[in-house]
């Protein structure tokens, strides 16, 4: 019997709560970001892009979800190191914070009372120790930067394919398509592309498994590889996040809005 006046804690109401407002202060970081860029010289963005981190990391602490907090705590760190001089807004960690907020948006989406109090997983981890290292340190390969981007869309419909070339070249894409996960793979690692999109159902080779092959290859360490599909829910969420993607979106908006959104991350931000 519950004492009077005491009410039970009710986890996955204060677990839509604090999804509600991480995502919010994950879109407030990554407007913030957009104008560091723009005038690298001002201290309010990090200021505020730092707070907001801090407000996400607290909630997660507090609802014990160890992989947003730890993911949090790192961006946290990176954004310390700005405020303090310790480190510029280069290219790499520009795209680290880009990639760290995707990652961590996926994190808190799919988040849910069997996932409280469990240890971190083992990729956030490595991806938490990316941000924290000295960039002299980080050997990374960088996606051919050279002449024009190039994109490579990747689905079984004719219709998704065109409709995302357009979308790519109005990006300022150089964009080839294919209908098969094994040939596009032969492709991606005969000639790295900045961005690969790709369906989740592909003949050949899976969405998943494509993007785990292209991931592998130290040539993509800076790419940016996105996946689409016509369902949504956690546990998709989860292997995109898993498997290397930094986006999972919808099939379904012919106007594909998250997808447009990474893109102006990447042209921001000068990479892909």
């Amino acid at each position: 019997m519950e004492p009077k006046g005491c009410r039970r804690v009710n986890v996955a109401e204060f677990l839509n709560e604090f999804q509600l407002e991480a995502g919010e202060k994950l879109d407030l970081i990554a407007s913030q970001l957009l104008r560091l860029e723009r005038d690298p010289t001002s201290s309010q963005p990090i200021r505020e892009m730092f707070l907001a981190a801090h407000t996400i990391k607290g909630g997660a602490a507090m609802l014990r979800l160890t992989d947003v907090e730890a993911l949090a705590h790192a961006i946290e760190d990176l954004l310390s190191a700005f405020r303090d001089q310790q480190r510029t807004l280069d290219a790499q960690a520009a795209d680290l914070l880009f990639k760290s907020l995707d990652h961590l948006r996926g994190l808190i989406a799919v988040a849910s009372a069997e996932s409280v109090g469990t240890e971190p997983s083992d990729w956030v981890m490595n991806f938490a120790s990316q941000l924290r290292a000295d960039p002299a340190s980080v050997a990374v390969v960088p996606a051919p930067t050279q002449g024009k981007r190039r994109a490579l869309v990747v689905d079984h419909s004719p219709t998704v394919r065109e409709l995302h070339r357009m979308l790519l070249e109005d990006c300022g894409f150089e964009v080839e398509d294919c209908d098969d996960g094994q040939v596009a793979l032969g492709r991606g690692l005969a000639k790295p592309f900045n961005l690969v999109v790709s369906g989740v159902q592909n003949p050949g080779l899976g969405g998943f498994e494509l993007v785990s092959a292209l991931r592998a290859d130290p040539r993509y360490g800076q790419a940016t590889l996105v996946l689409m599909s016509a369902d949504e829910g956690p546990d998709l969420t989860r292997r995109a996040s898993e498997c290397g993607a930094h986006a999972l979106v919808r099939k379904s908006s012919l106007q594909n809005e998250r997808l447009t959104g990474v893109v102006r991350q990447l042209t921001a931000a000068g990479l892909a």
